[in-house]
């Protein structure tokens, strides 16, 4: 369920907290290993305590460039640019290398749709920076903070809100050099083009904003501190209660899917902005309907609790249709034709809009993987068997003692097995032999354009606990890309 909207004035002494210690609002997807955004391209980050940097890995290369100390908080639109900080200093990363952009005092950050433009605040100041380029100062008049920016998705107009001394809120919109004011009592979440379009809280009344033309107007009271957009800030879901609503173009607000909080899975591709009061995540989408809504809870058994998903689909006239409840998996497909469903013990699949398709794809399954096309399933049964699934054949067996799957770019699965601590990791092709990569595998994951699998976990010469990483583009023949990584800023994880 969506975060309940925390009203500002009622929680000064919380943000005063979060200001000290520098809070940023950054889109971090974080995983044992390091951060990682799995969207078109990979950027992971891990820190090598060897070379006492940060060090990047951007698709399968290792960039030369690194950063002195432990990055805390990581974004990125697509993969290809990302906003990292470390201490508190901000960093552009790209496939050229690294980039300091601001040394030191940086609270929070936003990046264009488009990659070119970061936002990002100190203290009492705003800055402006394209393409890593001569960064644009603005320090506000009667400024205690900023705690709140937003960047239109071209990446030329910069909303910001500025907080007195009096506790006040005031949002403006930034282009051109020049500030100009949107509205008092303005908590900024969304920026259009030319500021043609802007969306804010006011932490009064905990209610949302829409003004187009200049022209303002309430949209609904007592929103929820997540909101999503479209790319043209035409659309937008947000909570009210635990249920998710939706306006376009700021028309009265309308449940999506009856009394749920949910998710749209448009696109990977968004832009995060707001602050620490509410943050919105703006799309790289035209619209977020025609697509499958999620929403999550938890389902406790005698041995274990998952996490389930329960789906509908929502046409572009806002008809949501009834897909599957409790589902401990989905997938869905590349071309946004099918859906896949793991449900109880079975998995599923049937067209993205019509539960009525419905085809049991295999049975007593724990997890499974799916092609991009959708016609070819990997699962792992509860006997801990991998079988092979190909257009709806039956399934075959290919290894035993698995425990761990994912599928590659082209269509492969690479698989634990046989595993305490570390296990064997292999390739799997189809009914083709097994390929063994290692077998001293602590963990693995896979990206748009690499592979990695991590060590176990050792001593250095220095007594911290460190693990190697080596990368793949296909997921059979893998190199080392960083020895003796830590597992954490401390050696711990």
């Amino acid at each position: 369920m969506k975060k309940t909207w925390i009203k500002i004035l009622a929680a000064a002494a919380v943000l005063a907290i979060a200001a000290a210690a520098v809070a940023i609002a950054l889109d971090i997807r974080a995983n044992r290993r390091g951060g990682a955004v799995p969207v078109e391209n990979s950027m992971l980050y891990y820190f090598s305590d060897t070379e006492g940097a940060t060090r990047f890995l951007v698709d399968s290369d290792l960039l030369d460039d690194r950063i002195g100390g432990f990055v805390d908080s990581f974004m990125t639109c697509d993969g290809t640019v990302g906003l990292a900080r470390a201490g508190t200093g901000l960093y552009r990363v790209d496939a050229d290398g690294v980039t300091l952009l601001y040394p030191a005092g940086v609270e929070r950050a936003a990046l264009s749709l488009d990659c070119e433009t970061a936002v990002f605040t100190t203290a009492t100041e705003l800055h402006v920076v394209v393409n890593g380029g001569e960064i644009e100062h603005v320090k506000p008049e009667s400024a205690v903070s900023i705690p709140a920016i937003a960047v239109s998705p071209d990446g030329r107009t910069v909303g910001y809100t500025v907080k007195t001394s009096d506790g006040a809120y005031t949002a403006y919109a930034y282009r051109n050099g020049e500030s100009s004011k949107l509205a008092d009592g303005a908590y900024v979440i969304a920026i259009g083009d030319g500021a043609g379009v802007c969306w804010w809280i006011d932490p009064a009344d905990s209610s949302l904003w829409y003004m187009a033309g200049g022209k303002a107007k309430k949209v609904a009271d007592n929103v929820s501190s997540q909101t999503e957009f479209n790319r043209t800030l035409t659309e937008v879901m947000f909570d009210i209660d635990g249920v998710t609503y939706y306006s376009v173009k700021g028309s009265k607000p309308k449940a999506l899917v009856g009394g749920a909080s949910v998710f749209s899975t448009q696109t990977d591709r968004a832009s995060k902005q707001g602050g620490d009061g509410c943050m919105s995540s703006v799309k790289d989408c035209d619209t977020i309907f025609g697509s499958v809504f999620y929403g999550c809870r938890s389902s406790s058994s005698s041995d274990n609790t998952r996490t389930v998903y329960d789906l509908w689909y929502v046409d572009g006239h806002r008809h949501a249709t009834a897909l599957a409840k409790g589902a401990y998996q989905f997938y869905i497909n590349e071309a946004r034709t099918k859906l896949s469903v793991l449900i109880d013990s079975a998995v599923w699949s049937m067209d993205i809009d019509d539960p009525r398709t419905a085809e049991k794809i295999c049975a007593n399954v724990y997890g499974y993987n799916a092609s991009k096309d959708g016609r070819i399933f990997y699962c792992i049964g509860y006997d801990r068997g991998l079988y092979y699934v190909e257009d709806g054949a039956n399934p075959i067996k290919i290894a035993e003692g698995a425990v761990y799957s994912a599928m590659t770019a082209d269509g492969k699965c690479l698989f634990l097995s046989n595993y305490d601590s570390t296990g064997i990791l292999c390739l799997a092709d189809g009914r083709k032999p097994l390929v063994t990569v290692t077998d001293n595998a602590a963990h693995f994951e896979v990206f748009p354009k690499v592979c990695c699998y991590y060590t176990g976990v050792y001593e250095d010469e220095y007594g911290n606990k460190a693990y190697d990483v080596y990368t793949s583009k296909d997921g059979a023949e893998f190199t080392l890309a960083l020895s003796a990584a830590r597992l954490g800023s401390n050696g711990e994880e």
